[in-house]
Parts: C-alpha cells; structure tokens; sequence
C-alpha cells in the first residue's frame, strides 16, 4: 500500500514535460473500474493504462490519489516513487509495450474539478460529476493528462441502482452487484483527450429523446426538474446538430449526445465528448428574460460545436487553447442565427464577449491571441476574454475578409483531414488557405501574434454641404504599434431622415482615403464599423458625439445603438466622458429604449461605473438618481422582459437607507408595481442589502426569505447574509473560517466571501485590508488553485479607489516570485483596473 505523503496542492504540467512524453508514448487505451458508494466520502478505483513506449529514463504518469492499494507494470508488483502529483516508473521496469495496472482509494473533490460530490440540501441526495480542463483527468484516474496523447477508454462502473450514470458512450449491458448496487459497462470509446473524459452520477432526473438515430438526453437534479423547460433545449440541439453536420458536411462523431445541469459548476459550461455539463444557473428557478434564454442557446451551441473543432480535431498544446474557444464562440452566434429562433445574437456578441475582449486587451495583461504557452498554470489564466472574445471577433473579422463560403470549405477540409489526430494553428491555417484560395500568412501574424488593439477614427469636413471622401485612420498604443488590415463597412446617417447608407472600407495603413458618391449629403453622424465586423475601439469624431448625445434614441438600427453605446463606455474608461455626465446620459436616453439587450448590456455599464469610475463622495447621490431613474421606468413598462430588467437594476442601484427600505415595502407587499412581482433573487438581493446597512429586523427578513427557500441557493445567500453583518465579532470570526477550514465548498466559500466587503463598512473593515495582502502570498502557497483564485476575488478590498491600495498591490506583486504565476497575474489586473479607476474618478472631479 502506498499513500501519498508528498502531495502538493501547485500541480502543473509544463509544454516541455508533455512534448517530452508525446515523443515517446503512443498508442494508448485505459480499462476503468470504478466503484461509488451512497454517502461515502471516497471511491474505489482499478484502472489498466496500456501503452508504447520508446524512450529512456523514467517515465511520469500524472496521478492525484490518497491510497493506492496494489500496482503491477507487465506482470510484476512495483511500489514507484509517488512524487507530488505523479508516478515515477523506472526505466528497466518499461518495455515497447507495456500494461499498468493500479488499484487505489481516492477522495471526492470539493472545489469543482476533479470528481466532485456535492449533496442537495434539499433531499439530502448525492451528485457526483467530472471536470478535468485542462488538467485535471489525474484526479480521477492515473494518466498521461495531456491533450496530444489521445486515447480510448473502457469504462466499467458499479453504483447505486437508483443512480443515473452518465459517461462519454453509451450503455452497452449491467450486472448485478453487492449492496443494491449494478454494474454498468460502457462501449470503449473513440479515441479522444483525457480532459474530455467524463462521468456524472447521482439520482439525476432524466429526460430522452432521439434525432435522426443520434440518442440524445437532458439531465438535472431531482430537485430542479420541475424547472427544465425540455422542449426548447431538445429544440435547440436537434437545430444546432442539423446546422453543424451540414456546415462541416462531418457527421456528429460519438454516437450519442447527453446534456446535464450540475450543481456547484465553476464555469459556464464543459464539452465532454457527448457528455456537456453546463452550470446549473441555466436552469431557471426564477422566470427568465430572452436575453437570459438567447444566452444559454449560445453556450447550449457553443459546446455543441466544440464536438467537431476541440474534441474530433484537437489542439497539440494549450497555445491553441484560443482556437478551441474562439472557434466555438462564433460558430456558436452563427448558427443561433441561422439556425434558431434568436435572430439577435451578434448584438449580444457585441455587448456581452466583445465588450469582455476589448476591456481584457487594454489590461497590462494582454497577450497575443496565439502564444507560448509554458504550463498548465498560465492555460488556466488564459481562459479570458481575449481567448474567448477576440480570438472569436478576429475570426468574424476573417469572415468577413475571405467569405463564408470560403471559410465554411476550409473548415470542411480540416476535418477531412485531422479528424481524430491533434492540429496546430499552422494546419487550421493550411485548411482555411485551401478553402478560401487566399494567402493568410501575414493576417495571422498581425492578428493572431501581437497583443492590444487599434483605435480607428473618421475625418471628414464637416463645414460642407456635401463632401466628396473620409479619410480612416487607425492609431495603436505606444507599446502596441501594430497597424493591421480591417475589413469594414463605415455607416453614414442622413441627417433629414436618419436613414442609414454604408460605404465598403479596406484599411491596410494608418490612413486611408474613402471617395463618396457625388452629391451625397453631409451625415448627421459616421460611424466606421457598421454591422460590427471589425475588432477595433471606434472613435467618434465630435460633430457625430454631439449626435450622439442629443439624439441616439433616433438611430433604427438597433445593433448600431449598441455600437454607439459601447463607443460612449469606452469614452469613460478612457477620460474622454465623466462617469457622472455617461449616467445622465443613461437616465435621459435608455428609458426611451426598447430594444431589452441592448438596456441590459447599459444598464451593466451604469452599474460599473457607479461601482468604480464615480468619486466617492458623489457615489451615493448618483445612485439614488438612478434608483429613482430605474423605478420610474419599472412602473413604466409593459413587457415581462422590461419589468425584470428594470426590477433587477432597481435592486442593484439602491445603496441608501431611504431607497432600501422602499425595496423593503415591495417585498412586504406595502408597496407595489403593476404587473410586477419579485422573483427569489430579487428577494434575497434585498434581504441581503437590508442586513448589510445594518435595518430593522433585517434577520428576520433573511429567516423568512430561507424558508422560502430552503435549498443550496438559499444556503448560499443565507451565507452571504451572514459575512454581511456590520459586526466586528461576526467579521473576525468569518475571516478566521477563510484561512482556516473553509465552508466545505469553493460555492460556499465564494458565497461567504461575497458577503464580506461592502464600501459602506470601509472603517469597520479597514483592518482587514492589511490582513488581505498579508495572508494572500500564503494562500496561494498552500492552498489549491480553486480556493486561492476565490480567496483573491472575494477579499481583495476593489471596494476602496485610492492610491494606498494601488501602492500595497504593487509593492506585494514586486514581492513575488516568479513561480507565483496566477497571483503575478491577478495582482497586475488589479493594479491596472484599480489605476484606471482612480484616474476616471479625477477626471470626473475636473468636468464639474
């Protein structure tokens, strides 16, 4: 028996390591037994690795286990040395061909990846599911935890009978087991990466169904299924299935495809080959808007298209961890348009993953698209919104510089082609040259290879009556001088009629020259990326800011009003409009706007800017006009969608007594809004602001809101509330539970934590200030990724804009080291948006 004594919680796996370890490993296959048992806190597990190998020296098998029980390698009992995180096999026990063979007791995971256990407060059932991206497969069972060493895997599991089990194929027969529990043998799979496994357990309720002979099935918790609206998520796959196949012209490739909603998800969504597990919160306990709807059906798509570009071709190495996302990001939005009832999802694209790109790449951060990669480590920083949002605005910038059709033929060729095998970016290219006949060598190199974005801008003589061209030009940062090619449409709004002409536009220089039709009328307003195609910040020239800001509720077209709002945000990151001036704006133009998504995504933007880029001393004046703005318009409007969003920002703008003890009387029915009811969010959203300010029988509210609501949502709040608390004996003991043993889950950790900093509790908190860039180094050190990342973003005090803090996050990042990676990079972001702040914040103070 060997126990592992030396486990650490810094567990990575370098390029050099995995590139080492590709060169002499092939021809993988894993046999899997493992055995569940109701309510226990470890699983057993058997698992045969059968390999090649024709290296020297030893050999590394990624393996995180708390017992193994027995090992053999061809035959013979071996005790390896168990180091970390990994095996050491010894060079004379390998040979060509080799069978591993090790049985082991492993404990659930608690943080999200790995095999996590969660059980429902509710019922007291268990759930169990997998998460292993991008390195986390070792948690569950020993391997080469890589995506270049692709592999098959038979799967045998003995659980409860009662359990649903859910893996990467389908059943192929059972067997009676011990104490009420089957056996359940799966089909060996394709050959696939290890971070694509995937096994989800637990009394799931099940919900099937079949398409064109393609099983296909939707999963959730007991406690949850009255809640999944099944036929418009069967909808949604079967359109997305049929739109993919004949994009591609590739069959779906795995046989069957399962979709489950799992508690306590880290991310958004998971693509295990047919196995996607998506977060919960895309179940809704609460009505939803469209918006919230439209949304899930991206990542519904976007994992969807993952099962050809990321799981049937798959990335050498995390460097192209950009192509998997990006790729999946836009296929996602085009085939929700051209494939579903959501006909409005570039300008969701627009204000939802765009805007996340464009702020993401103006970090000191930045990085290019494409680029080493040197671990495992900074993949998991690399999940971001350039990876994510500019990888998937370049591509629809590539699009629209090639054509569909060409695009769509390469892609088509790429699968032809690696169906099965790893791809690199330079084959991605290869493919996408031979569909599109076009050169796109130099493209890569000026998109995918440098960082930070362009800024373009319109000239034009505004003093004529008609005017004969525009000149564009495009300017970098200092640091960033790329001048790259765009494809452009540049909009001109007539000024009699608002009517909207667009002219075609090729930028290659700095500057370039666009000729006008004769005669045309000078504009009330040019805009240089009409219909989004471009990734670039858009300046506005003042004649078309003074439109803009008289009359922007006149444009028709409604992704163009998004546009013009993005261009007004990002003119208050970059002290060229006062916060306090953009939420007057906010109050005067959005009331008059119908289009939901797009008062979504400003109402987002007001929020942030109340949150950081107004001065302190004006924060709560400004947010009480608009709390007034946002009641007025929810006793105003008459769409279920339109009440919700305004009901919600109501919520969220309310930081004085006066306006949360209204909110109060809503809750208690003294006060009410036609056609209005508050959801359960809504309501502890409120009972949460209530023992925050400290109000009358503020815990009174919280224990009706809780018996109300009796389950892991509301546990969660009911946490939240609690860290909340202005009571210094209530924060000491909440801060030492965060050093100390936690609240059992990265979910109720993150919920406690989310409750502890307030802005209005600066003085009772100020001691923890000092104690946060104390105890962070620590954190990171000693404990998990998953837990230091929540105990970063739930207590570093963001609360406070001022220049002490940005000198305390300095001097703390210049004490790292170099192996400190993830807090390295948390920091910088922080002192970059933090010195951002303070800067919005002056400037505001000199536009009085």
């Amino acid at each position: 028996m060997t126990t592992n004594q030396k486990a650490s919680e810094h567990d990575v796996l370098t390029q050099d390591n995995a590139e080492k370890r590709a060169r002499r490993i092939s021809n993988c296959a894993y046999e899997i037994h493992l055995e569940l048992t109701k309510g226990s806190p470890t699983y057993l597990g058997k698992v045969t690795i059968t390999f090649s190998d024709t290296g020297e020296g030893q050999l590394d098998v990624n393996f995180r286990c708390q017992t193994i029980t027995q090992m053999t390698l061809n035959g013979r009992e071996i005790n390896p040395e168990f180091e970390g995180r990994n095996l050491l096999l010894q060079n004379a026990d390998l040979e060509e061909n080799n069978k591993l063979e090790i049985n082991y007791i492993n404990e659930y995971d608690h943080g999200g990846d790995g095999f996590h256990q969660f059980l429902d407060p509710e019922d007291g059932e268990e759930y169990l599911y997998t998460n292993f991206e991008p390195f986390d497969a070792h948690r569950l069972f020993p391997c080469f935890d890589q995506p270049d060493l692709k592999a098959t895997y038979q799967l045998t599991v003995t659980a409860p009978e009662e359990w649903e089990l859910i893996a990467n194929s389908l059943e192929e027969s059972t067997q009676p087991a011990s104490d009420d529990r089957i056996t359940r043998i799966y089909a060996e799979t394709k050959p696939f990466s290890t971070y694509l496994f995937a096994l989800i357990a637990g009394p799931y309720h099940a919900f099937r169904d079949d398409h064109n002979g393609t099983p296909i099935g939707l999963f959730c918790r007991k406690s949850m299924a009255q809640y999944l609206d099944t036929e418009e998520l069967f909808n949604i796959t079967k359109k997305g299935l049929d739109f993919f196949e004949e994009f591609f012209d590739y069959p779906y490739a795995f046989g069957k495809y399962d979709q489950i909603f799992v508690p306590e998800f880290n991310h958004g969504a998971m693509e295990n080959v047919g196995a996607v597990t998506f977060n919960e919160s895309m179940v809704y306990r609460d009505p939803p808007t469209e918006n919230q709807r439209r949304r899930r059906a991206e990542v519904i798509l976007h994992e969807m298209a993952h099962m050809w570009f990321g799981n049937l071709v798959t990335m050498q190495w995390w460097n192209d961890l950009w192509l998997n996302e990006s790729f999946a990001t836009f296929m996602s939005y085009l085939s929700m348009e051209q494939a579903t009832r959501f006909q409005s999802g570039w300008q969701d694209f627009n204000a939802s993953i765009k805007n996340w790109a464009m702020t993401q790449d103006q970090l000191i951060t930045t990085h290019p698209i494409a680029g080493k990669v040197r671990d495992t480590d900074e993949t998991f920083l690399n999940f971001d919104g350039i990876t994510y949002g500019k990888g998937a605005s370049v591509l629809k910038q590539l699009v629209a510089t090639i054509g569909l059709n060409g695009f769509k033929e390469g892609m088509r060729q790429y699968f032809r082609t690696y169906a099965y095998k790893n791809a690199t970016l330079n084959n991605f290219l290869e493919s996408l040259e031979q569909g599109s006949g076009q050169q796109l060598r130099e493209w890569s190199k000026l998109w995918l290879e440098t960082s930070s974005l362009n800024t373009i801008s319109a000239q034009w003589d505004a003093s004529k009556t008609n005017f004969t061209e525009i000149e564009l030009i495009q300017t970098a940062p200092e640091k960033y001088p790329t001048i790259r090619p765009h494809t452009l449409e540049v909009a001109l709004v007539n000024p009699i009629n608002n009517v909207i002409s667009s002219i075609q536009a090729v930028l290659t220089e700095q500057q370039t020259k666009i000729p006008i039709e004769i005669n045309h009328p000078k504009p009330s307003l040019v805009f240089p990326n009409y219909n989004d195609h471009g990734y670039a910040k858009i300046s506005l020239d003042q004649d078309s800011i003074n439109f803009v800001k008289a009359n922007l509720e006149t444009i028709t077209d409604s992704l163009l009003r998004q546009q013009l709002w993005s261009s007004l945000w990002n003119m208050v990151r970059d002290q060229q409009l006062s916060s306090v001036d953009f939420l007057g704006l906010v109050r005067t133009k959005i009331a008059m706007e119908s289009n939901t998504e797009l008062v979504d995504a400003v109402l987002g933007h007001a929020s942030a800017a109340l949150g950081r880029y107004v001065p302190a001393e004006w924060r709560e004046r400004e947010a009480h006009l608009m709390f007034e703005s946002a009641k007025d318009s929810l006793q105003k409007v008459t769409s279920t969608d339109e009440k919700i969003i305004w009901g919600r920002a109501t919520i969220g703008f309310a930081i004085s007594q006066e306006d949360i003890e209204w909110l109060g009387k809503l809750a208690d029915s003294k006060e009410t809004i036609p056609n209005f009811q508050l959801d359960q969010d809504m309501r502890w959203a409120i009972a949460t602001k209530y023992v925050a300010f400290n109000l009358e029988e503020a815990h009174l509210r919280v224990e009706k809101e809780l018996e109300e609501d009796p389950t892991d949502r509301g546990k969660r709040a009911q946490l939240r509330c609690e860290t909340a608390v202005p009571d210094s004996t209530i924060k000491e003991i909440a801060w030492e539970r965060f050093i100390g043993e936690g609240y059992g889950s990265r979910y109720l950790n993150q919920a406690a934590m989310s409750g502890f900093n307030w802005t209005h509790q600066r003085e009772l908190l100020e001691s923890y200030v000092g104690r946060f860039f104390e105890q962070v180094p620590k954190v990171f050190q000693e404990r998990d990724r998953e837990f230091a990342t929540v105990f970063y973003s739930g207590l570093y005090p963001a609360y406070i804009v001022d220049q002490d803090i940005l000198e305390r996050s300095q001097e703390l990042l210049n004490q790292t080291t170099a192996d400190q990676t993830v807090l390295q990079r948390m920091l910088r972001e922080s002192i970059d948006t933090l010195d951002r702040a303070i800067k919005c914040q002056q400037y505001a103070r000199t536009q009085i």
